[in-house]
């Protein structure tokens, strides 16, 4: 009971922290993108206890990131819990920008579309979609019409979100692949 109140109270400690500086930098936008992706990394990761992206510069410099991609590690007590891929991907009507939560080993735990401005192709949203992400790792084709299923009236967007997710992967393997040279060395 005791560790549970802790995890929350570190939890709303950190999101009220979080909210507190962006709103003092005057980025009322930039608070409620890392609240909600604070939360969505709780839901996912209950342990953690800090979130920090990744500079563009470490690990792979000679890459370019797909669709300004941001990476964050995630940590918790223990250590390393995952990684957060957010990055801008283009559907028919215009850019929206997805979010992918994997563990250490680059599975991917979870999925989303984190900003859908569009009418059309909003079925990319759904849960029936980017649940098929789950489970997959950079070594996976992760195709539309071979092991990912499409919606109707959505075509151009779940391909767009997948290539976005198959890019975000093949950017970790990259940073994991750099990250450990370094270590050796």
């Amino acid at each position: 009971m005791f560790k549970h109140l802790l995890r929350l109270t570190l939890a709303l400690t950190t999101a009220a922290g979080l909210s507190m500086l962006a709103l003092i930098a005057g980025c009322m936008d930039s608070v409620a993108d890392s609240r909600e992706q604070m939360e969505m990394v709780l839901e996912t990761f209950p342990s953690t206890v800090e979130v920090y992206e990744i500079p563009a510069s470490r690990g792979v410099e000679s890459t370019p990131r797909p669709g300004n991609a941001e990476v964050s590690e995630i940590r918790g007590a223990s250590g390393l819990l995952g990684y957060c891929v957010e990055s801008e991907v283009a559907g028919r009507s215009g850019p929206f920008m997805i979010r992918v939560l994997v563990d250490p080993q680059l599975v991917i735990v979870r999925a989303a579309v984190i900003s859908y401005p569009w009418s059309h192709g909003r079925d990319v949203c759904r849960s029936t979609f980017t649940d098929q992400f789950r489970g997959r790792g950079p070594e996976d084709s992760i195709q539309v019409g071979e092991d990912i299923d499409a919606m109707s009236g959505a075509t151009i967007s779940c391909n767009a979100m997948t290539g976005g997710v198959r890019e975000g992967l093949k950017l970790l393997k990259q940073f994991k692949s750099k990250s450990s040279q370094n270590q050796q060395k």
